[in-house]
């Protein structure tokens, strides 16, 4: 049976993405690699085609990733260049992940990827490579020994092409774990960033008017504070995640807490994946990221001088009442998420529009109506905002959760 923890409390140091990635029995540079072998093809030729018996004369740049890696994701763009710079010559792209099928084509066709995409279901290749961390990156020159072991953001045109011309690869060597090795054991580039993480449960006086449910934190997003707030609240404010957006199954732990989160300035993803770690040891909750085909709305901008929406430097805040709401100095992220609450569908931007506003939108609502329709909301945008909804479906990112089960906590 799992109970709630009255505190947790997390303070840690962790490795930066472009360090150790494998521990120290994997293979390095100078060795034969282990066997090249993919489950399935997303893009490219397939499975039984690629082998390294198969890609002799060629050479390989071999990246493990995923699609709810950020890093890896941030890579993208970069290995896309890498793909069209060396699409003459004979350089192979080979980019492998673990995941579903359906998940990574779906992802593709939001972030398309220039190379090769196999899908190594068992992880046999993952775990013949020693990975321990993605984006993980290896170089395998044409004569099929190991060149380099990096992080992609590391890898540029040179270095591929002296592999290309029989040279030593000038990246350096990579960092490895072995099974004793701690993040310590790992010299880092700049301090490790310190976090710390507190969910306690709170009791809501009798006399009182309900729960605050307030938030609190910085703007750089690497300190947050929860009074008297519901776990739903706690994935809403600290990943920015709006509920229309996540996929619940089951019950998310009912109660009150104040949560209290703190890193170092500038490490806001950090704090949210050691946050997802605290909510799987205190609720036993998973959290996972997925892209799903999804009724939503798509925002554009149809007229640049509306009445409601004026640009403005300072920041400020606001809210909703009956009616109308109001803010006064706040960026396209936060009116989204308003359009997003009266509408109860997910609402992608696609204004393009950057800098805070001072907002000022309103709606008829008929007596006894707690909530505007849809059309309302709609033809108020338009008006007040130029902003125009349209309905569409298109692939979305959608947050999942659930609670594990004694069979998961094994």
């Amino acid at each position: 049976m799992r109970c709630f923890i009255a505190v947790v409390a997390i303070s840690c140091a962790i490795a930066y993405e472009s360090f150790a990635t494998a521990d120290i029995n994997g293979p390095k540079q100078g060795d034969m690699p282990p066997p090249l072998v993919v489950t399935q093809t997303i893009q490219g030729p397939v499975p039984k085609e690629i082998s390294w018996e198969k890609l002799k004369g060629k050479v390989v740049v071999l990246e493990f990733w995923a699609t709810w890696c950020g890093p890896c994701v941030a890579a993208i763009p970069h290995l896309n260049d890498l793909v069209e710079q060396f699409h003459d010559k004979p350089v192979v792209f080979l980019s492998v992940s673990s995941e579903e099928a359906g998940f990574v084509r779906n992802f593709l066709k939001l972030r398309p990827m220039k190379g090769w995409v196999a899908l190594d279901d068992d992880e046999g290749l993952k775990n013949a490579f020693h990975v321990q961390g993605i984006p993980h990156t290896v170089i395998v020159d044409a004569g099929g020994r190991i060149a380099a072991i990096t992080h992609p953001a590391k890898l540029e045109a040179r270095h591929l092409e002296e592999v290309l011309n029989g040279q030593k690869c000038s990246l350096p060597d990579s960092p490895v774990f072995n099974s004793r090795s701690t993040v310590a054991d790992v010299v880092p580039t700049e301090p490790p960033p310190l976090f710390e993480i507190t969910i306690s449960r709170r009791k809501v006086p009798k006399n009182s008017n309900g729960p605050m449910c307030s938030w609190s934190g910085k703007n750089d997003g690497s300190a947050f504070h929860g009074e008297e707030a519901t776990v739903e609240s706690a994935l809403e404010n600290v990943f920015g995640w709006s509920r229309f957006r996540m996929s619940i199954k089951g019950q998310l732990p009912e109660g009150y807490y104040n949560f209290q989160l703190q890193a170092s300035p500038g490490h806001k993803v950090d704090l949210q994946n050691q946050f997802l770690a605290a909510l799987r040891t205190t609720f036993g909750l998973e959290v996972a990221k997925t892209i799903r085909e999804s009724e939503v709305y798509q925002l554009t901008q149809i007229n640049t001088n509306a009445p409601g929406l004026i640009p403005t430097e300072k920041e400020g805040g606001g809210g909703l009442t009956r009616g109308e709401f109001l803010l006064t100095g706040s960026d396209m992220k936060v009116i989204v998420a308003y359009l997003e609450l009266l509408l109860e569908k997910p609402v992608v931007d696609e204004t393009k529009l950057s800098g805070r506003f001072l907002v000022g939108m309103q709606w008829e609502m008929a007596d006894g109506e707690t909530k505007p329709k849809a059309d309302v909301v709609i033809e108020a945008a338009r008006t007040r905002l130029g902003l125009k909804l349209t309905p569409v479906r298109k692939p979305i990112e959608i947050i999942e959760i659930h609670r594990m089960s004694a069979t998961d906590s094994e």
